[in-house]
């Protein structure tokens, strides 16, 4: 069918808005897993642990999405995907059990990796009809919508409870993320029809490609922002006993750098090549990040709120250095592959799966070994910092693969 254009800025809007609105959705419930750890009964490596099965769940959704989109397009999956989103959340934060837990984990994280495939695809879609990249602009309205989660979950800790934060934002975010889908339907990437491949089960396999210098700078680049999202808050709060409102303020800071970068990479890009800057910002991320961590840990008790404000230096440094390399390493992907996007986004997904969840498992039993979160935040650290050997796949001149 004939898609009709509704406007390029509509458009554009539209897909910002519901990269803010799936941030501020799947985000909202980090500032408050003290709360949720406490309420399964758990130490931090069994919470560790539990929280990374999600990844399963997130395996097969990047596996399947691409393929599903081209037999059935974009909206159809992106609706139903939010329906699992938030139906996944409410129930974990009505869960006090770990094994009803587990299931909702593998649907939330399932939920999150098939709404993230079709978005994404649509603003590649969008970035092949218009000529004007918006996947890092998209990626900063997304920890736009993070921050401003993080910001309101921390006001209401210890102000309305957990359950009904959780329950009646999940209602109302569903309602205006499948109202946005609805609105772009018009151009929103349709079952693909023409092409030889019909995408099918067995091609999710036979088709599947691993570009392993892409594959390896991604999970190094994206992993600080995965530790800092499931540990700042508790990083935080166990370390320096501040309140637990207050130990948000790291992963707030952490979060407005990532908006920081992403929306404003491009204003650098007429002094230097994006692979110099990227290069320059894993270096201050890392170092950055993990000398204000150690000096802080390290510090007397007595000087706790000197510590706290080395926490702060240390995740603005981070989230600053860290920020747009994960969209430019994604937007290497596509360039660097013949495959459709929806495809590619998926498969790189898969790999970067598989990696986040072996090292979410080594950093979690790191904590309970030691007994250390600091020690065990250091493995983002030397992963950033060994980023720069693969972000030479950013150079625009890099041959595409087959």
């Amino acid at each position: 069918m004939a898609q009709v254009d509704i406007g390029h800025r509509r458009e554009q809007k539209l897909i910002h808005i519901l990269f803010f609105l799936f941030g501020f959705g799947i985000m909202a419930w980090v500032p408050r897993f003290p709360e949720v750890r406490e309420n399964l009964g758990l130490d931090n490596g069994a919470f560790g642990s539990l929280m990374s099965t999600g990844s399963i769940g997130a395996f097969f959704g990047l596996l399947t999405t691409g393929h599903i989109i081209h037999r059935v397009g974009v909206k159809r999956v992106t609706i139903v995907s939010i329906v699992i989103l938030y139906a996944s959340l409410i129930s974990l934060v009505h869960i006090s059990s770990t094994i009803p837990f587990l299931i909702f984990s593998i649907g939330f994280g399932f939920g999150i990796t098939a709404i993230h495939v079709a978005i994404n695809s649509q603003a590649f879609h969008f970035n092949d009809r218009s000529g004007t990249n918006i996947v890092t602009s998209a990626q900063g309205y997304w920890s736009a919508g993070a921050l401003s989660t993080a910001i309101a979950s921390g006001l209401l800790v210890d102000r309305v409870s957990l359950v009904t934060h959780i329950t009646v934002l999940s209602v109302i975010l569903a309602a205006a993320m499948i109202a946005i889908v609805i609105s772009l339907h018009p151009v929103l990437l349709t079952a693909n029809t023409d092409s030889e491949s019909k995408y099918s089960i067995k091609e999710i396999f036979t088709s599947f490609r691993i570009d392993w210098p892409v594959s390896l700078a991604m999970a190094c680049v994206v992993y600080l922002e995965f530790a800092v999202g499931d540990w700042g808050t508790i990083f935080t709060k166990d370390r320096l006993e501040v309140s637990a409102g207050l130990s948000a303020a790291p992963y707030i800071v952490f979060t407005a750098m990532m908006i920081f970068g992403r929306l404003f990479i491009h204003k650098l890009l007429p002094y230097a090549p994006l692979e110099q800057w990227a290069k320059r910002a894993a270096i201050l991320g890392g170092f950055g990040f993990g000398g204000c961590i150690v000096i802080a840990t390290h510090l007397p008790e007595e000087m706790k709120w000197w510590s706290f404000g080395l926490f702060i230096l240390g995740f603005f440094l981070g989230g600053l250095g860290s920020s747009f390399l994960g969209p430019s390493v994604f937007r290497a992907a596509t360039r660097r592959s013949t495959l459709p996007n929806a495809i590619v986004v998926g498969q790189l997904g898969v790999v970067n799966n598989i990696m986040v969840f072996i090292i979410k498992w080594i950093v979690a039993w790191t904590m309970q070994l030691t007994g250390s979160i600091a020690l065990a935040m250091m493995i983002p650290v030397a992963m950033l910092l060994a980023s720069t050997f693969f972000l030479y796949v950013l150079k625009e001149d890099q041959e595409i693969k087959s």
